[in-house]
């Protein structure tokens, strides 16, 4: 064994002390370039060690033109990290004995109906959460945004039984928010109490996570309150979100809860201990733990995680993402809201955990903050995640739209004349009543009854085609109507399609099914 001096086998101690300090630590330069780069206003990252929270820092501001500082209290929306506190939520039921993971959803919500019967009787608990129902991605999830929603969480349940399936039953992954909405709709018909209550009471309210909320910011806590942003017209803007705060959002179990840094991290330490909160106390049991990280849906892996976080796999358990990345168990989540990205991101095996949380719409900007201080504990202290991650150029507003099999056109706005049999009222069997309509200067207009966001103004792609572009450019989700008629040639209804492969997934343009119902 060859022989070492006092002074080499300091210096190699040192070498790993430093190595490890610095792995702790934030670099305050790099979120800022990252800050910079993808415009972002606001952030706040944490990060938790052997149950010890070694970083939580707020940068840049609350709001856009605002001298008002993001600190590890400020409260941002996180969006479907939300599903993780439904699933501990629905875990805490199953200890108590008052519902089963196997059990049929039918057994405590009688009107759960899917499109198919035999489905809908053998639906689960689990289905529920596992994204595997045979539903398309992202379906029906129109009803829920852009808000503010005007369906109730009853309406959605009904609703579901005319979504028509795109693949097979428990053999097809495609994220789905709305089963989590019927998952939240099982704790008020066991217990009597809504989602809400439950969660900031047997959850929150048990871990002191003082500042966060399922349901409406207090009063107190409003002033530290994080404004969404997004890119409009190349321009980083502050989002409106119009919603009533009097009223339950629609979407809460799915996405609706509102918290700080400090309080996910206090919800992430609870994680990484297994439920355990003390000595004496648990928030649910370590059976239950090991089933909502259990693999339950086999994901498609990407050449990119592949290649980025050396993966073999990847699986959604209950209400998180499970995967390897550079040799370890990872047990992680993101959260995308209209002007909200969070992530989520765990090490079980080391003890592990951080939390990124942004008040802009970047998805590059979120996973290039969360690598930038995860990797380093990795062993990855060399790659630029900044570059990794650069956004596209964008343009700052289309002039023409693509459609597929032909060249770009040019926008053409429709008017009334010669186009008067598209004029009139369509419904759909889940989303309701669109009207298409005349305005002052004899153009067409379309929008919805019941989504005040989706109004738009149409302009003519082909015969019997016109795009819709909506007047609230920050939901870059602009989309294409396809009349249909009838024998005797009159329309009969219209379909609708994305009119980019860019459009967030919950634009689900593609379910609807319009019948033309009224003419002028």
């Amino acid at each position: 064994m060859p022989k070492f001096s006092r002074s080499f086998l300091l210096l190699i101690t040192l070498v790993g002390i430093n190595l490890s300090i610095r792995a702790q630590e934030i670099n305050q330069q790099k979120v800022h370039d990252i800050m910079q780069q993808f415009q972002v206003p606001g952030a706040a990252i944490g990060i938790i060690k052997n149950g010890q929270v070694i970083a939580a820092q707020g940068f840049g501001v609350k709001t856009l033109g605002k001298d008002d500082p993001v600190d590890a209290d400020s409260i941002f929306k996180i969006a479907s990290n939300t599903k993780a506190f439904t699933s501990a939520a629905l875990a805490i039921l199953v200890d108590e004995g008052k519902i089963s993971w196997n059990g049929r959803v039918q057994s405590y919500l009688s009107d759960f109906k899917l499109y198919d019967p035999w489905v809908s009787q053998h639906f689960n608990l689990i289905d529920l959460l596992t994204h595997r129902s045979g539903l398309g991605l992202g379906a029906g999830d129109l009803m829920l945004w852009p808000e503010p929603s005007s369906f109730s969480r009853q309406e959605v349940l009904h609703n579901l039984r005319y979504l028509k399936p795109t693949g097979e039953f428990r053999a097809d992954y495609a994220y789905d928010n709305l089963l989590y909405i019927v998952a939240g709709e099982i704790i008020p018909a066991v217990t009597g109490q809504s989602w809400e209550n439950f969660v900031e009471q047997r959850i929150m309210h048990t871990l002191g996570m003082t500042n966060c909320f399922a349901g409406k910011v207090s009063q107190a806590k409003q002033q530290n309150v994080a404004t969404p942003h997004g890119i409009v017209n190349g321009q980083l803007q502050t989002i409106i979100r119009s919603i009533d705060p009097t009223k339950p959002s629609v979407s809460g179990p799915a996405g609706g809860i509102q918290c700080s840094l400090n309080d996910m991290l206090r919800w992430v330490k609870v994680q990484l201990s297994e439920g355990e909160i003390d000595d004496t106390q648990r928030l649910f049991s370590a059976q239950q733990h090991k089933m909502m990280w259990q693999a339950q849906t086999i994901m498609p892996l990407s050449t990119a995680s592949k290649r980025r976080d050396n993966s073999h796999f990847s699986a959604y358990a209950l209400g998180w993402r499970v995967n390897d990345m550079d040799g370890t168990l990872q047990v992680h989540h993101t959260g995308s809201l209209a002007g909200m990205y969070s992530f989520v991101s765990l090490f079980p095996e080391l003890d592990l955990g951080f939390v990124v949380l942004t008040n802009q719409q970047s998805s590059a900007a979120r996973s290039a903050l969360m690598y930038s201080v995860m990797k380093p504990y990795l062993g990855d202290t060399k790659t630029d995640w900044l570059a990794q991650f650069s956004p596209k150029p964008r343009p700052v507003e289309r002039q023409t739209v693509s459609k597929k099999g032909s060249s770009n056109f040019q926008l053409a706005s429709i008017k009334t004349k010669g186009n008067k049999d598209y004029i009139g009222v369509y419904d759909d069997p889940w989303l309701g009543r669109f009207i298409i309509e005349n305005q002052e200067d004899g153009t067409l207009q379309v929008h919805s009854i019941r989504v005040e966001k989706l109004i738009g103004s149409l302009y003519e792609v082909d015969k019997d085609s016109l795009l819709i572009r909506w007047h609230d450019r920050s939901l870059e989700a602009d989309a294409i109507i396809s009349f249909i008629r009838n024998n005797k040639g009159d329309i009969s209804g219209m379909t609708m399609a994305a009119e980019s492969n860019d459009i967030d997934f919950s634009y689900d343009f593609q379910d609807l099914d319009f019948t033309k119902v009224a003419s002028p």
